[in-house]
């Protein structure tokens, strides 16, 4: 697979964790894939793909410029305030 990283002999354990049960990955193995938080989990015939969750850009962009006024930041202003097209005013979506 070329990835760099060799998991083909590993074994891991099922362990109880609280009501549930879970199987604990090595650190090295988290950092190298970017797991955080959360991850995907897939089902197929060959067993379980662990995928990273990786957030959209800009998900957060409203909140964090909410809570930047919120602290007393003001928003600068736009030269082109006002200023649009059909495009603009159309069909522009983020």
């Amino acid at each position: 697979m070329g990835t760099g990283y060799n998991i083909n002999n590993m074994r891991a354990r099922i362990v109880r964790v609280g009501n549930s049960q879970g199987i604990l990955l090595p650190k090295s193995l988290i950092r190298y894939y970017n797991f955080a938080g959360e991850v995907e989990i897939e089902q197929t015939e060959k067993g379980l793909v662990i995928t990273p969750v990786r957030k959209p850009a800009r998900a957060d962009w409203d909140a964090r410029f909410k809570q930047a006024v919120a602290e007393g930041h003001e928003p600068e202003n736009d030269m082109f305030e006002g200023l649009g097209n059909d495009f603009d005013n159309q069909e522009w979506q983020w």
